[in-house]
């Protein structure tokens, strides 16, 4: 279930003034389908919109979320499946693994945008942003149990733990973003300890194809599949027609000198060119490789991306920096030369830079698929997941 598709619920709900039951996944162990930090949302219909199991544990979490819809009363709910014979009782899922989800009532209408889009997982800032969740407190501090954000129209008098727990929050939101890490922690409040976890989402992947012509049509339509927010830059006006990339927030009539000025930068930015114009990637290839984005990716052999870097010696020599960035041929060695084919080809190489991930095959990884937000690594996770 993408992003787009979660938020669209939340803006229905908005215009409807309709609550909602948003579900976040705030701890796992062992081998689970999602990491920490997924969510779903639940319809005032009863509908799960999202996925934070296979789609396993959905209807359990729907049937508990009506609950929450009617009571108002935040719930956190358990699903345990590290039993002997789970594989055949229980819920029958596979994977050996254990995870919390907490269950909350939203009024979306008095959340701003900004924290609505937040919620669904899309971060429009150049920066991760930091979400705390309490999830976990005696029966006399359940009331602060849920995301702890600032809404329109609360109160303007709250409890001493209520100030004590968003003053902590903020420090432990601090804390994760200094390290750039998902957490789990207790922290203590007038009343009692509450457990919170804080959730990490990374800015959106914002990709730039650099050539309108066919082949970055599936390219641009992956792209959109995945979240990633998608500009093509062509230097024909004839080929640059939006109708052609429905997925793409801009398509842009730009020569190669004036391309930069269309470019997003920053760590989660990337560019794939795709011309076919041998001339018009040499005059393109010195501006790219000097801009901030983590990958430049050029399509053709290596010997045309290393003609080309020949060619500019005299007038552009790349740092070691910027060759680090470079990726000729662009994509990974996947087989097919279908234009669909080579778009999953860069579509993966790309995930795995921007993820920081080897984007090696899953049977020779020798750790766990995910890490876990405590940075506990199960030693079963990669057999677990085999046989999910």
């Amino acid at each position: 279930m993408s992003v787009s598709e979660l938020l669209a619920v939340m803006e229905e709900a908005v215009a409807a003034r309709e609550p909602l039951v948003l579900g976040t996944l705030v701890r796992t162990s062992g081998s689970t389908y999602r990491r920490a930090g997924a969510r779903l949302l639940v319809t005032k219909g009863g509908v799960p919109v999202g996925l934070i199991s296979g789609g396993c544990l959905e209807p359990q979490i729907a049937k508990t979320a009506r609950e929450v819809l009617a009571t108002g009363v935040s719930r956190r709910i358990r699903f345990d499946m590290t039993g002997e014979h789970d594989g055949i009782v229980g819920f029958g899922l596979g994977c050996r693994g254990a995870l919390d989800v907490l269950l909350e009532k939203l009024e979306p209408w008095r959340l701003d945008a900004g924290t609505r889009r937040l919620l669904c997982g899309l971060n429009a800032s150049h920066a991760p942003r930091a979400l705390v969740v309490a999830f976990d407190a005696p029966p006399a501090l359940e009331g602060l149990l849920g995301s702890l954000l600032e809404v329109e129209g609360g109160s303007s008098t709250r409890s001493a733990s209520a100030e004590a727990l968003r003053e902590a929050a903020r420090g432990l939101a601090d804390e994760a973003l200094a390290t750039d890490k998902p957490l789990v922690r207790k922290l203590r409040v007038p009343e009692g300890e509450i457990e919170c976890f804080v959730d990490l989402v990374p800015p959106a992947v914002h990709l730039t194809v650099i050539g309108a012509g066919p082949d970055a049509v599936p390219l641009v339509a992956m792209a959109r599949q995945l979240d990633w927010r998608v500009t093509v830059l062509d230097h024909r006006p004839a080929v640059c027609d939006p109708a052609r990339f429905p997925g793409a927030e801009r398509v842009v009539h730009a020569h190669p000198e004036n391309a930069a000025a269309h470019i997003p930068t920053g760590s989660h930015s990337a560019v794939v060119v795709m011309s076919h114009n041998y001339f018009v990637d040499l005059r393109l290839l010195p501006t790219l490789l000097k801009l901030d984005v983590a990958y430049v990716g050029l399509l053709g052999p290596r010997r045309r991306g290393e003609q080309l870097l020949r060619e500019l010696a005299d007038e552009f020599v790349p740092t070691p920096e910027q060759l680090e960035r470079l990726y000729s041929p662009v994509g990974l060695k996947l087989g097919g030369d279908s234009p669909a084919a080579i778009a999953l080809s860069i579509a993966a190489e790309l995930q795995a830079v921007l993820s920081r991930s080897e984007g090696v095959h899953l049977r020779q990884h020798a750790g766990p698929i995910h890490v876990s937000e405590d940075g506990a690594e199960p030693e079963s996770e990669l057999e677990s997941r085999k046989s999910a």
